[in-house]
């Protein structure tokens, strides 16, 4: 039987869906990879000068050389794409995850693309990673602020590099180092991770990473330092009534600062109707349900995957083209992806290193 019978056989509803299926397919296999690669203008790798010259090929693929340090390397050279064997399914890959509200697993993405669930799993952050940079948050006229707390976790493999001496692993010779020690305390002991929630009344927000504390509120110092960059004047800014955040914004000329005590929000009273931070909250119960599927995410992870759950919200299938060209068109991407592990280092250790928020 053809194809267009058995369409025609199909419920009008089912033909619609089915139409919209392909419309998505057709349009994904239009982005042409290797066209968007090459229309991004190249840097060098080694001194970040601009100016190359064609240097042979290697297997099929062309090479260029720096016009002033003489290193070569591919026109994809620090993006998301630098040393990926299937960059053909790259495309596929940005659309399985962002395109649907319920979360992509490693192993439900390697199944799908016929990939690795390691390649997987190093394809998602070299991603996100590059994502982290782009849409940042723009402040509307009103602004709802609070710190929210997500349990500090250590999940995966522990590698040697977690040992002053490593022999392989539960090898009983390993000896720890510093970091894995701090690790297993903070497990132990329940610490928590802190970050600052903002969020705007559109439905759109962000996270700042605060630190890593077992309890308590958050000094004045530390909002101080998290909130260094945002930028309130003219702006309304709804908080709780938290010492900590009502001495900062004292301090802050040309904003406007409403607070409300959260236990009048629980005994539903509200002296004032627009003054809640019920955004944060329903963000907050949406996230742990999202974060319930991954069974614990690794605290070294944590910033990318509050990033990925703030992009899915943006994302639109209209946007795959531009979200696979901002990867390719990001040339600081292969470095902080492998600053990942140094950046959590020196967060566990309260070192703040501003490259954790990347």
């Amino acid at each position: 039987m053809r194809i267009m019978d058995l369409i025609g056989n199909l419920k009008p509803y089912q033909q619609e869906i089915l139409y919209r299926l392909i419309n998505k397919f057709s349009a994904i296999n239009q982005i042409d990879i290797s066209k968007e690669v090459s229309s991004v203008p190249m840097q060098c790798r080694h001194c970040g000068h601009s100016e190359f010259v064609k240097n042979g090929t290697y297997k099929g693929r062309q090479r260029y050389k720096c016009s002033k340090c003489n290193t070569t390397q591919f026109a994809d050279a620090n993006t998301a794409l630098y040393n990926l064997k299937l960059k053909d399914k790259w495309v596929d890959f940005v659309t399985l995850m962002l395109e649907t509200k319920e979360h992509q697993s490693c192993r439900q993405i390697a199944e799908k693309l016929g990939i690795n669930i390691k390649t997987a799993h190093n394809w998602r952050h070299k991603m996100l990673t590059s994502l982290n940079e782009l849409h940042h948050l723009e402040v509307e006229a009103e602004i709802e602020l609070d710190e929210v707390y997500l349990r500090f976790c250590v999940k995966g493999r522990i590698g040697k590099e977690k040992y002053t001496e490593y022999y392989g692993s539960k090898h009983p010779s390993n000896k720890e180092n510093e970091l894995r020690k701090e690790e297993k305390k903070m497990e132990k002991e329940s610490y928590q991770v802190i970050y600052m929630c903002e969020h705007n009344r559109n439905n759109d927000f962000n996270f700042s990473p605060i630190k890593i504390q077992k309890k308590g509120v958050v000094s004045e110092d530390d909002i101080e330092r998290v909130l260094a960059s945002a930028d309130f004047k003219e702006k309304t800014v709804i908080t709780d009534s938290e010492p900590s955040l009502r001495t900062y914004f004292k301090k802050q000329d040309n904003v406007e600062h409403l607070t409300f005590k959260s236990s009048d929000i629980k005994q539903g009273i509200l002296k004032e109707k627009a003054v809640h931070n019920n955004n944060i909250n329903n963000t907050m119960m949406r996230l742990r349900s999202w974060m319930a599927g991954f069974n614990g995410v690794s605290t070294k992870y944590l910033n990318n995957y509050l990033k990925w759950f703030r992009l899915i919200n943006l994302f639109s299938l209209e946007q795959v083209k531009s979200f696979v060209k901002e990867t390719i068109m990001d040339k600081k991407l292969y470095k902080r992806f492998r600053d990942i592990f140094l950046n959590y280092k020196n967060f566990v250790f309260q070192q703040y290193n501003h490259n954790f928020k990347e």
